[in-house]
């Protein structure tokens, strides 16, 4: 099981380097796959995405693999794979509390929309939706001037179960069909599922808009005064049982 896990989140991680070199109409130059180490299979865009991918690993040293799995990767010179940020914030909209965004730039503020568990008080899943669009578009477009990254970590999908915890406002509730509800229209949204090849002018069904990042899926709330959030809490199984 703990292979398996190593294996889809270096899949995932691989899977955003590919995206920074071929879909992004970008100022900065700083992404994958340019001259001279644009001969490397997993540059070649004639490959399906999965087989770039394993070629990618199989060139990996185990400290550079090491070096990918933080929020902010180091970069690999010898195979041209910039560093990249993987902490950029879109809960509500773009937010500064990520290190991959900033305003000091060309964009010097992005929409904000209504706290999450009031947007998910309205019962509308299309305004859901269309928030996330929302959101997606600006996020491409700081993307592209340099500003933010591709991945963004949203939607917070914890339940909020216990009101003394103090980021209840960033989940769409207490309730589990709320809450998948609003995740799934808010992750197809903002990761452009409908329009991607209008918006970046890619013709592809894998392409991404911006990638979502569900973050804490169960227990983050948990006995915050007895377990730290950086700590491993313990969670008895009729807790567990509930959340699911």
């Amino acid at each position: 099981m703990r292979k398996q896990w190593a294996w889809s989140s270096m899949m995932m991680l691989l899977l955003m380097f590919f995206l920074v070199s071929e879909i992004a109409t970008t100022r900065s130059s700083d992404y994958a796959c340019k001259l001279p180490h644009h001969s490397y299979p997993f540059c070649d865009a004639s490959h399906p995405t999965l087989t770039r991918a394993r070629s990618l690993v199989s060139l990996l040293t185990l400290p550079e693999k090491i070096q990918l799995l933080s929020d902010n990767a180091s970069s690999i010179p010898r195979l041209g794979i910039p560093a990249y940020e993987w902490w950029s914030e879109s809960l509500h909209g773009i937010a500064p509390n990520g290190p991959g965004v900033s305003f000091n730039g060309t964009i010097p503020s992005a929409t904000g929309f209504p706290q999450v568990i009031l947007s998910a008080a309205s019962f509308n899943r299309s305004l859901w939706f269309r928030t996330a669009a929302a959101i997606a578009r600006e996020a491409r477009a700081m993307f592209n001037l340099g500003q933010a990254g591709l991945t963004f970590w949203a939607p917070n999908i914890n339940l909020f179960r216990d009101p003394r915890w103090g980021r209840g406002q960033e989940t769409p509730g207490e309730d589990p069909m709320l809450s998948s509800g609003y995740s799934v229209e808010y992750v197809r949204s903002l990761q452009g599922f409908n329009g991607i090849q209008d918006a970046v002018g890619v013709d592809e069904e894998e392409a991404l808009m911006v990638a979502a990042c569900c973050k804490h899926s169960m227990a983050y709330d948990w006995k915050m005064e007895q377990f730290p959030r950086y700590n491993h809490a313990v969670v008895p199984q009729r807790n567990l049982e509930n959340i699911h």
